[in-house]
């Protein structure tokens, strides 16, 4: 075979490949602007709603808005087929309760000829048939009776007994039989021998599979199967839809995370997509998906404020990358006699590759998951953790994974600080004291009480030069607080002042005696204004510039210019660090863990995607280091607990395109031409 043919065939097996083990499909993001409520999506990408004058209307994918006839009032929209059929219920003319009603193939509405005072419609299939119920219906003993209308235009199937919820294609309906402790299914004039009971079925498929909670609030997906109910459990939490292969979406427990269900594994749907114009959106909950497995999901954005997201499937970065760059390599490997197009192609696929650079937004993270055998508490530049053991001793986890324990007494202890030196400080309570004590350990070393006047204190926090700053307890006597030079000079104590942060140039965050907010300190003097009461600083890097959140209001950085502070807000809630490149990490309301990268909030969950933790979810970040490396908490989908160290990796893009760029110029074999004398 001729090795362009070879060449040709091991792309496209690579292009196999890569296709295969991909897992859930990326998303592109689509925010509707409010013109109308979005309710329900059919498998054309259409999606029906309510408008701003509480009627109906169609969304479809080019943006146009299609406004359903007929006058309505009090509408709900139940139901939304292929067909672009539409089924409700509202108040019409000449009726004072809500009517079940249709607007079929985009026509004006219609009431479902049905006798009783009012009624609801439930759903509708693909064939056009139309489920609800009546109330007020004469001649029935309950008053009630549920209908079948069929989209065929055949005799209507009436019961007296049964009020139908769901229909599937098939004909396959799922409604409240009298008497019955959970839902029964119906097809063909039979009822199912055995209800659903203890189970919330909210949806139907083609297969006649069913998604819903059990009562114990876990998400499900059940099938019956030669008379035994295969069920399965996927998420601690709700499922709303699911479509005809099975993929499910819904939250999780208290609406803090949109979910799916795909071959068999849970995602958090916000790993699953990342797009810089909505780089600080989260969303909350997924309550439709169709069979080309876009979803619809309500979302909730970085300064608070909520909308609802269309969520596309597109294909997989890596392959789209991997395409262009086999077709690259194929045609410059056609080109490669002439010198000329070689010299053009490495030129341009340099170009390429650093555009890809400059164009990128956040990195992309991998992530680590400490196994529980300590408690992370600080990062350090070197990327190593500073945190307490089981023990309660102090103790270093390094890169390569192994533990430094740290001499300690035993004590209730408290780590405020680590540095680059390796240094740890903290607060330990030390028999023969009354109150707690600051203490240190310098470099891995032993143990050193921190001595300055006074009977007890708090060392809180440290520099990279070995500095550490605090302040004496309530109840004690002597200065109020001190900075310990990490040269060994003689301490700088004050009367009236409580230092709590310090950069690697000795500038200090601290709080003024008689003043209600924070003051800064450097070279021996005070800062001319104070912040006021409400500003929390929690971290400070070497620019000056602090980091912090105000109560009731937002996370933010500020640095301070002469007498006044330069304020930028950053999310809704707090931030809890910041590194010398300005990046910055904490958590928003609903608890989300986020950074800020480049003048944009971003939600960590968007950047990073790794199969073992695809149902996992980041609730804060408190920690990050000069190389982007972040400490944050998470849970699982199953509420399980464990703490991560994210670390910053190459935009695949830019992994692809370098090897693509690699391959490419070691495939073209020019001819030796004559060198120059």
């Amino acid at each position: 075979m001729p090795r362009f043919l070879r060449l040709f065939f091991s792309v496209l097996a690579l292009l196999a490949w890569s296709a295969h083990v991909q897992g859930a499909p990326a998303y592109s993001a689509f925010k509707f602007d409010g013109q109308f409520t979005p309710q329900i999506l059919n498998d054309l990408g259409q999606v029906a709603g309510v408008g701003q004058d509480g009627r109906p209307v169609i969304w479809n994918p080019d943006g146009s808005v299609q406004q359903l006839a007929g006058s309505v009032s009090q509408l709900t929209i139940t139901g939304f087929n292929n067909r672009g059929t539409v089924v409700g219920n509202a108040v019409i003319p000449g009726y004072s309760l809500p009517q079940p009603v249709a607007w079929r193939d985009g026509g004006a509405v219609e009431r479902l000829p049905f006798q009783g005072l009012g009624g609801f419609t439930a759903g509708v299939n693909n064939r056009g048939d139309i489920i609800g119920y009546m109330a007020g219906a004469s001649g029935t003993g309950s008053g009630q009776v549920g209908f079948v209308q069929w989209g065929d235009g055949s005799t209507p199937q009436l019961f007296d007994n049964y009020l139908p919820q769901m229909i599937n294609d098939h004909g396959l309906v799922i409604g409240q039989l009298g008497g019955d402790w959970g839902l029964r299914g119906w097809q063909d004039g039979v009822f199912a021998q055995e209800p659903y009971s203890g189970l919330f079925v909210r949806a139907l498929n083609n297969e006649g599979r069913l998604a819903g909670m059990h009562d114990n609030y876990h998400a499900f997906s059940l099938i019956d199967r030669e008379g035994q109910r295969d069920i399965r459990d996927l998420w601690s939490g709700f499922a709303h839809a699911l479509n005809d292969t099975g993929s499910v979406v819904g939250e999780t427990e208290l609406s803090l995370h949109a979910m799916l269900w795909f071959e068999d594994r849970a995602y958090n749907l916000d790993h699953l997509w990342n797009e810089a114009a909505y780089s600080g959106w989260t969303l909350l909950n997924a309550w439709d998906i169709n069979n080309d497995g876009a979803i619809l999901a309500s979302a909730l954005g970085p300064q608070g404020g909520t909308a609802t997201f269309l969520l596309s499937p597109v294909p997989e970065p890596q392959i789209a990358t991997l395409l262009l760059a086999g077709l690259a390599l194929l045609a410059l490997r056609w080109l490669a006699q002439r010198k000329l197009a070689a010299r053009l192609a490495s030129s341009s696929l340099l170009a390429l590759l650093a555009c890809s650079a400059y164009a990128q937004e956040a990195p992309a993270y991998r992530a680590f998951r400490f196994d529980g055998q300590f408690a992370p508490k600080f990062l350090n530049d070197a990327g190593q953790v500073a945190g307490l053991g089981p023990d309660g001793k102090p103790l270093i986890w390094n890169r390569d994974g192994s533990l430094v324990h740290l001499p300690s007494v035993a004590g209730e202890l408290t780590l405020t600080g680590f540095n680059n030196q390796g240094t740890v400080i903290g607060n330990i309570t030390i028999p023969g004291f009354t109150q707690s004590q600051p203490v240190r350990w310098r470099n891995g070393g032993e143990m050193e009480l921190l001595q300055f006047a006074g009977m007890g204190g708090y060392a809180a926090g440290i520099n990279n030069r070995g500095d550490v700053v605090g302040y004496r307890l309530p109840g004690t006597s002597g200065p109020i607080g001190f900075i310990q030079w990490g040269d060994g000079s003689a301490p700088q104590v004050f009367d009236d002042y409580a230092p709590y942060l310090i950069n690697d140039l000795g500038y200090v965050i601290g709080g003024h005696t008689g003043e209600f907010g924070a003051r800064s300190w450097y070279n021996g003097n005070f800062g001319d204004h104070h912040l006021a009461y409400d500003f929390y600083l929690l971290a400070v890097n070497s620019e000056g510039r602090v980091a912090g959140y105000q109560e009731n209001a937002s996370a933010f950085t500020m640095l301070e210019h002469g007498s006044k502070w330069d304020y930028q807000e950053l999310w809704s809630d707090y931030a809890y660090d910041i590194n010398d490149a300005g990046s910055v990490v904490g958590e928003t309301d609903y608890r989300r863990a986020m950074l800020w990268y480049r003048d944009r909030p971003y939600v960590l969950d968007h950047l990073w995607n790794e199969t073992e933790y695809a149902g996992w979810f980041l609730q804060g970040a408190w920690d990050i280091n000069a190389s982007g490396q972040i400490l944050a908490r998470g849970v699982n989908e199953w509420d399980t607990r464990g703490t991560f160290l994210l670390s910053p990796v190459p935009e695949p893009t830019q992994g692809a395109l370098l090897l693509a760029g690699l391959a490419l110029l070691g495939s073209l074999r020019l001819k030796p031409g004559r060198r120059a004398a």
